[in-house]
């Protein structure tokens, strides 16, 4: 009889977290990387916030916002959400 893959769910959770500790370990040189400002940034566009609004949050322009998110994109070398989303999580920035 073969087993469904969420037959047990503390399987699929522990390789989920196994996964994340491996993405974190191959990833931790870029993530060093970033300032603290950038983190925050991180942290923002994670909840949803735009731009506009990470700029009104901590009182720099949107313009400012852009250029760190950029720099973000180059250190960490991603160019998508769901790879920012990888790194938040794998760092526990959510």
């Amino acid at each position: 009889m073969k087993t469904s893959y969420y037959s047990n769910p503390m399987d699929h959770k522990i390789r989920r977290i196994i996964r994340q500790e491996e993405f974190r370990l191959s990833h931790i040189k870029h993530f060093e990387k970033l300032t603290p400002r950038e983190k925050e940034i991180i942290e923002l566009v994670i909840e949803g916030y735009n731009n506009r609004e990470i700029g009104d949050q901590l009182f720099i322009s949107r313009c400012t916002v852009e250029q760190h998110r950029k720099n973000i994109n180059r250190k960490l070398r991603i160019n998508n959400a769901m790879q920012l989303y990888s790194y938040a999580l794998a760092f526990d920035l959510v």
